[in-house]
């Protein structure tokens, strides 16, 4: 294999670029206020350091792909140069990206924002053909493009296949974010990158891959370029703008490198190329999700937050950084060379968990996941359990036909749940409190009343006062948020008997009055008819005495 003088001049033209085009862009983001300041928590920098070296990057690219074309020396250059034309995703998604890291460099964009923005550019390059349609993996083979439809849109035809573009979304995804985690330290992700796109170059060089070659080689250039400015310390930072470039260009290489070219490679060996910020990003992951942090908290627990807290400085620890990165490069030219991808994949994957177990557990940060693990998946047990013991017992108290009957439920799951005395009092009256209460002095106790502001249509007031046994099997925040949850239930429960109570009265006096006002209807009905008749008697009397008269007449 020799490495043609055209990909030489790339990278001469993407270093030389970058190198004279980030000054520039140094001043022009302390002029739209894109500025880095330290917060005395992740950040490791001391003074205020401009963050839009994504712009000085993408320019240095830029070079390396334009040039070549534009000077004379090209029919000189002894590689086949790609068609400018067919390459208009790539442009226009590089360009996305850049205006999404410019505004949240400059502005900040909340997360979802900065995700769709990525997600955008990410469709850019799946409808002008750089997707995933298949995946090779140790001889196994998945094809992504059945199902699919095709339609055209204002004459533009589209072909959409949900696995591939699944599949292609968490890709592009997880290339950008992994290396924008990784950017929190002076010339981390800059020396990373360059490894990875150097790396990427020599395999696509020895896959004869040109187009993939040119477009990694001049990556690897501008980061060269970007570096001399990047080391510690540090005159400009790649910013958002900077790292998901990084990562979309590498992206673009893993996966037109894995599915073009006379030898395409497996898709295995670009991860574990990126095996350092893929790594870090995982364990962040496990690390947010054990202790129940939202994935977007920010921490000190990353790679290189701990290589500082072992006392190395931002150059020494970067330079271990580097030594782990160039050995995971080495496995993926060893397993490119050997044909071997179980080997790399071995190896690979040996030597990140080796790395990351002596790293953490140096300060003992992986006693402290393994501890915060197993406190969380206990947590999940005692969840899993209150909510079953809970469930069962809100669907016995909709069947209890009596307030007794529901406190009892109510103090019988206080006591499955690890509650030592329980108090329930419904009606009108204050909140009692535990120190006014004839029962001594608790461990741990709640008071809570309810209705509260969630349930103000409610008629009832509960107030129920626990007392917590010391010893109990469930967390008191648990046993307080379910036993809540069935005050509820026990609320609603006594309002609804309530109504039936006073249904059943309104009814039986209804039916009480009806039963009195019928013989009170007989009697007036009877004063009527014998009225009639006294007032018949008395009017035929004076008759009776004229025809008397007449008769003596």
């Amino acid at each position: 294999m020799v490495i043609s003088n055209g990909y030489l001049m790339v990278f001469a033209f993407a270093m030389m670029g970058c190198v004279l085009a980030t000054p520039l862009v140094t001043r022009f983001a302390g002029w739209v206020g894109a500025i880095d300041r330290p917060d005395q928590f992740r950040r490791v920098h001391v003074g205020a350091v401009p963050r839009l070296g994504g712009l000085g990057l993408a320019m240095g690219i830029a070079c390396g792909v334009f040039l070549p074309h534009l000077s004379g020396w090209s029919p000189n250059i002894l590689v086949n140069l790609p068609d400018l034309s067919h390459e208009w995703a790539i442009l226009a998604a590089a360009l996305l990206v850049l205006v999404v890291g410019y505004v949240d460099d400059t502005r900040s964009l909340g997360p979802r924002v900065k995700l769709l923005g990525q997600a955008a550019a990410v469709m850019t390059l799946y409808l002008g053909g750089i997707r995933i349609e298949r995946i090779d993996v140790l001889g196994l083979n998945f094809e992504l493009l059945n199902p699919s439809a095709s339609f055209a849109i204002l004459g533009f035809p589209i072909d959409l296949a949900p696995a591939s573009l699944a599949v292609t979304l968490f890709w592009f995804l997880g290339c950008m974010n992994v290396w924008n985690l990784i950017d929190g330290m002076d010339g981390l992700a800059s020396g990373v990158g360059l490894l990875v796109s150097g790396t990427l170059t020599l395999v696509a060089i020895h896959n004869e891959n040109a187009e993939v070659a040119i477009l990694a080689v001049a990556l690897a250039g501008s980061l060269a370029g970007f570096l001399l400015y990047n080391w510690h310390p540090a005159c400009i930072f790649l910013g958002d703008s900077g790292a998901l470039l990084i990562g979309l260009l590498i992206g673009v290489v893993g996966v037109q490198g894995s599915l073009k070219g006379p030898s395409a490679i497996s898709i295995l060996f670009p991860i574990l190329a990126m095996g350092l910020p893929i790594s870090d990003t995982a364990m962040a992951i496990f690390r947010r999700w054990v202790r129940n942090l939202p994935m977007s908290a920010a921490d000190r627990r990353h790679v290189h937050h701990i290589l500082i807290g072992l006392g190395l400085n931002p150059r020494q620890a970067a330079l271990l950084l580097y030594c782990f990165s160039g050995f995971l490069c080495g496995v993926v030219l060893l397993g490119v060379s050997l044909r071997s991808e179980f080997l790399a994949l071995v190896l690979g994957l040996s030597g990140c968990l080796a790395f990351l177990i002596v790293v953490t557990s140096r300060r003992d940060e992986l006693n402290n996941l393994l501890d915060d693990f197993q406190a969380r998946v206990a947590r999940g047990r005692q969840e899993r359990s209150a909510a079953k013991i809970t469930w069962e017992a809100i669907q016995r108290m909709e069947l209890c036909s009596s307030p007794e009957a529901a406190f009892e439920i109510m103090e019988k799951t206080a006591d499955d749940l690890g509650g030592g005395r329980i108090r329930i009092d419904h009606g009108e009256g204050g909140i009692p409190s535990l120190e006014d209460s004839d029962d001594p002095t608790p461990t741990a106790g709640v008071v809570f009343r309810l209705p509260d502001a969630q349930d103000s249509e409610a008629r009832i007031a509960v107030t129920v006062t626990l007392w917590l046994d010391e010893d109990g099997e469930y967390s008191p925040d648990i046993v307080f948020r379910y036993l809540r949850r069935l005050g509820r239930s026990l609320s609603e429960r006594l309002e609804a008997l309530e109504a039936a109570e006073t249904e059943a009265a309104a009814a039986a006096e209804a039916v009480r009055e009806r039963a009195e006002a019928l013989p009170r209807a007989a009697v007036v009905e009877g004063r009527g008819i014998f009225g009639g008749l006294a007032g018949l008697v008395k009017s035929s009397r004076p008759d009776a005495r004229a025809a008397e008269l007449v008769a003596r007449r």
